[in-house]
C-alpha cells in the first residue's frame, strides 16, 4: 500500500503515525511545508509563501495535486485540518482521511468567516474524518456535512516506553509538564498557583520541558513571583527522552485554556503520576476527576493551587491516583489499540 499524509514532518504525532505504517509495510510519502527526514519515509518538502499564511495552501494547490498525481497514492491521509486537511480537498483525491487534533476545531472556525469556511470544505470533501477524542469528534460534527460520522480514534502511548519505576523520594513535591510553551497551555497559571503556595507555607518545584513563544515572558513571571530558582525550564525535549522528564516528578499538571485532547497527559498517567488539569475541552476524555487526577476550571490560579496543596499533603492519594491512571491508559489509550482502529479504517476506505 502506498500512503501520501499531508502534514507536518517535523511535528512528532506525524512522526509515530508515519513510522507505524511503515512499519506496518507501507510504502509513506510525506508532503510538508516544513523540512524534516522521517526513517523508512519519503518527505516532498514544499518550499515557500510562508509569509501569506493560509494562502499559500491556494497557492501551491496545483503543485500539490501533481505531486500527488506522479505518486498515485492508495490513500491520502491530512493531519490537522484547516490546513493539510484543506489542501487535502483542494486536491480532489480520493480516498482520503482527515484528522483533526484539536486548534483545527476548537479555535480556527471561530477567527474569521475565512477560517470557518476552510473547515467546512475540508470536512465536505473528506472520505473520512477522525479525531482524537469523543468531545473534539461532538465538537467536528456541527462544520461535517449532516450524517457524515466522525471517527474516534484516539492517539495513544506506547505502554512499554512509558512505565511506572520507582521514584526517589524528595524533600519537596515537584510537579511540571511536558508541553510547548505557549499561551494556550495555561503555566502562567501554574506559576501564579506555585507562588500562593509558596505564601501558604507549601514549597513546590517546578520543572517546564519545551519551548515556545511564551518562555521569555514566563522566566519572567516566574522572577516576578520571587519563584524563579524553584523553577526549572528544560528547553525542547525528544519524545523519546520524555519518560525521564516524567520520572523527575511527583504531580503531573496540564493547566491549559483549551486543549483538544491532552496527549501529555496519558504518557504522564501512564507512568503514574497523578494529573491535575483544566476540564476543559478534550481534557476530560483523558483525566478522570478523582479518579486518576484532578480537574479545575480553567484559568484559576486559586483552585489550581488547591488541588495542587491537597495533593502534596496526601502521598497515598497520590499513589491511587497515579496506579489508577496506568489501569485507565492500559484500558483505553495503549498505542497499538489505537492504531490497529486506523489500520482497519484504512482498509475499510480501500475496500470501498
Amino acid at each position: 500500500m502506498r500512503v501520501v499524509y499531508l502534514a507536518d514532518a517535523p511535528y512528532v504525532h506525524t512522526r509515530r503515525w508515519v513510522r507505524h505504517f511503515v512499519e506496518r509495510g507501507v510504502e509513506a510519502h510525506v508532503i510538508s511545508f516544513r523540512p524534516a527526514e522521517i526513517e523508512g519515509a519519503t518527505v516532498h518538502y514544499v518550499d515557500g509563501f510562508e509569509s501569506i499564511g493560509k494562502a499559500r495552501y491556494v497557492v501551491h494547490a496545483r503543485r500539490v495535486r501533481a505531486l500527488i498525481g506522479r505518486l498515485q497514492p492508495d490513500l491520502l491521509h491530512a493531519l490537522h485540518l484547516t490546513s493539510y486537511g484543506f489542501l487535502a480537498g483542494l486536491s480532489g483525491f480520493q480516498p482520503s482521511i482527515v484528522s483533526v487534533w484539536g486548534t483545527d476545531v476548537l479555535e480556527a472556525p471561530e477567527l474569521t468567516p475565512l477560517h470557518r469556511w476552510i473547515t467546512r470544505h475540508a470536512l465536505a470533501r473528506a472520505g473520512a474524518i477522525t479525531a482524537t477524542g469523543l468531545r473534539l469528534a461532538e465538537a467536528t460534527l456541527p462544520y461535517t456535512p449532516q450524517g457524515k460520522p466522525v471517527s474516534v480514534i484516539p492517539y495513544g502511548v506506547d505502554l512499554d516506553a512509558f512505565r511506572p519505576v520507582a521514584r526517589e523520594v524528595r524533600p519537596h513535591l515537584t510537579i511540571g509538564s511536558v508541553g510547548r510553551l505557549s499561551p494556550e497551555k495555561g503555566f502562567e497559571h501554574l506559576l501564579r498557583a506555585v507562588a500562593q503556595l509558596r505564601d501558604a507555607g507549601v514549597t513546590v518545584d517546578v520543572v517546564l520541558a519545551g519551548d515556545g513563544p511564551s518562555r521569555a515572558s514566563l522566566e519572567q513571571l516566574a522572577a516576578d513571583l520571587a519563584i524563579r530558582g524553584r523553577v526549572q525550564f528544560l528547553g525542547e525535549v525528544a519524545h523519546e527522552e520524555v519518560p525521564a522528564v516524567l520520572q523527575r516528578l511527583d504531580l503531573f499538571a496540564m493547566p491549559s485554556t483549551w486543549e483538544g485532547f491532552g496527549v501529555s497527559a496519558i504518557e504522564a498517567s501512564a507512568m503514574e503520576l497523578p494529573v491535575v488539569a483544566s476540564d476543559i475541552h478534550g481534557i476530560p476524555d483523558v483525566v478522570i476527576d478523582g479518579e486518576t487526577g484532578v480537574l479545575v476550571r480553567a484559568g484559576n490560579a486559586p483552585a489550581l493551587a488547591g488541588a495542587i496543596a491537597r495533593l502534596a499533603g496526601d502521598a497515598e492519594l497520590r499513589r491511587a491516583l497515579g496506579a489508577a491512571g496506568r489501569a485507565f491508559i492500559e484500558r483505553h489509550y495503549r498505542w497499538q489499540d489505537n492504531a490497529a482502529l486506523m489500520e482497519r479504517l484504512y482498509q475499510d476506505l480501500l475496500r470501498r
